[in-house]
């Protein structure tokens, strides 16, 4: 019988088909977007609502994109979701209302830092760093690091 590895967060403790922030283990992971989709989820009211999904190279689970992610990609790939297939993101958890979430890092595909406004209904405009990175590492800072293997 195979064993799994030794879960150390509680999201590695129920694994589902999408990607949970706990998963990301604190690290920032690369990978490379394979699909873009629409899906029909169940909300958190138990309503099925239309969502966005992103599937990837290295993993086979999915991301459900959230608004400020979608604007994050569209701001480095444009707004032609058939030119993000092959791009790659780097994937961070973070936390948004107290809660952890999985945000957009940058990306290895750009060649420079991108600023971009997420204006979102009933929340003031902030603003959000798409950082260029070079062999997983942000074009500057090169203290912050990024997984390029780890597995999800």
């Amino acid at each position: 019988m195979a064993t799994a590895q030794k879960p150390v967060e509680y999201d590695q403790l129920y694994p589902g088909r999408f990607i949970k922030a706990g998963e990301l283990l604190g690290r920032k992971v690369t990978v490379t977007i394979s699909d873009v989709d629409l899906e029909e989820l169940m909300g958190e009211d138990n309503k099925p609502k239309q969502k966005a999904t992103l599937t990837f190279k290295e993993t086979p689970k999915q991301l459900v994109m959230c608004k400020t992610n979608g604007i994050s990609i569209k701001a480095m790939f444009g707004t032609k979701l058939a030119e993000w297939i092959g791009k790659r993101v780097t994937l961070f958890p973070d936390t948004w209302n107290g809660e952890p979430c999985i945000r957009i890092w940058g990306s290895p595909d750009i060649e420079r830092d991108i600023e971009v406004e997420i204006s979102l209904p009933r929340r003031r405009p902030f603003k959000k760093t798409m950082h260029a990175m070079i062999k997983g590492k942000p074009a500057v800072d090169s203290t912050a690091q990024a997984e390029t293997d780890a597995s999800l």
